[in-house]
């Protein structure tokens, strides 16, 4: 079943002093599975945030149709059943975090005896026990981000959608918001989210969407895309003869070849085990052995070429890159 259908969607926006209009969306189509995490990746000014509040009807599309839940009702009860976190987060600074989750409880008519227990589990699943009672106005940049996720679940949505969940993260805060989404995957909570940060993509979503162009340049399975390469390894060479080895006896090919080193990369592990072999009985040695995985920020780069999207080659609009997490 889906929980979301966005169909042919199209929006613009006036901007300037002549009130120009530029198109945001172009026929957009994107279909959300119950249970699934959908990732949706793409530069600045692509769209990502206007899908998202189309999708939830704070936006209203030129033309188009939004199916929520099966209906293309968008109304307050609709998105009732919907978590959701803005790219800029609106907490009351003078408030606390106790203070900020009851008022939260309080706007979805949670029974008060539910609100309090409801604030410590929050306050636990986010890391911020030790600071509820801390004014947000001196949180950092991380722990209103913490907040802020905290606020969006309250209501144990069906549908969750969280605009750039990372931004502000410390490594310790990313890992955290990984497990937490990967619980309320376990849980049956569908999510829709936006990340510039690909580990993170990579390990909670289960589809990945590129958007360029204002449309879907290409939809990603992950599951099926680790599934094909999840055999293939690459092996770094030394002192093997030239001419001595061929990439193609291996089901493979090699990628770099130079006066010292070789690597060959090769898909099953008995093939593997065949040119290890073949390596030491050639006089040569294995100095190295690596796993290939799907670059997905060479995919989205790739993707936004081929859509021939003009935001990413002008000096106005600069592409934001897909950064790799820091380690920790």
């Amino acid at each position: 079943m889906s929980i979301l259908e966005l169909q042919n969607i199209h929006k613009s926006f006036r901007h300037g002093f002549f009130g120009r209009r530029t198109d945001v969306l172009r026929g957009l189509d994107l279909s959300i599975d119950e249970g699934e995490v959908y990732g949706l990746l793409g530069h600045n000014v692509a769209g990502k945030s206007t899908t998202m509040k189309v999708a939830l009807g704070l936006l209203r599309p030129a033309r188009g149709r939004v199916r929520l839940f099966g209906h293309g009702d968008t109304g307050p009860k609709t998105r009732a059943r919907v978590g959701y976190l803005s790219e800029e987060i609106g907490l009351y600074p003078y408030l606390n975090a106790v203070e900020m989750l009851r008022l939260v409880g309080e706007l979805f008519r949670t029974p008060r005896r539910r609100i309090s227990a409801r604030i410590e589990e929050l306050l636990d699943a986010v890391g911020l026990s030790e600071t509820r009672h801390l004014k947000i106005r001196h949180y950092s940049k991380g722990m209103r981000q913490r907040l802020g996720v905290a606020t969006a679940i309250f209501n144990n949505p069906e549908l969750l959608v969280l605009d750039e969940p990372y931004s502000g993260l410390d490594p310790v805060g990313r890992r955290e918001l990984r497990r937490l989404l990967l619980g309320l995957k376990q849980q049956g909570t569908t999510t829709l989210l936006s990340s510039h940060i690909v580990p993170d993509v990579e390990a909670v979503c289960d589809r990945v969407g590129i958007l360029s162009g204002g449309r879907l340049a290409r939809v990603l399975d992950l599951r099926e895309v680790y599934a094909d390469r999840a055999n293939d390894l690459e092996a770094v060479l030394s002192g093997v003869p030239p001419g001595a080895l061929d990439a193609r006896d291996y089901g493979g090919q090699e990628v770099h070849h130079d006066e010292t080193v070789r690597i060959i990369r090769c898909a099953g592990d008995r093939r593997f085990q065949s040119l290890v072999s073949d390596v030491y009985a050639a006089g040569g040695r294995v100095v190295g052995v690596r796993q290939v995985r799907m670059n997905l920020e060479d995919i989205f780069m790739d993707a936004v070429a081929a859509a021939g999207d003009a935001a990413v080659h002008t000096d106005r609009v600069k592409p934001e890159r897909l950064v790799p997490a820091q380690k920790g």
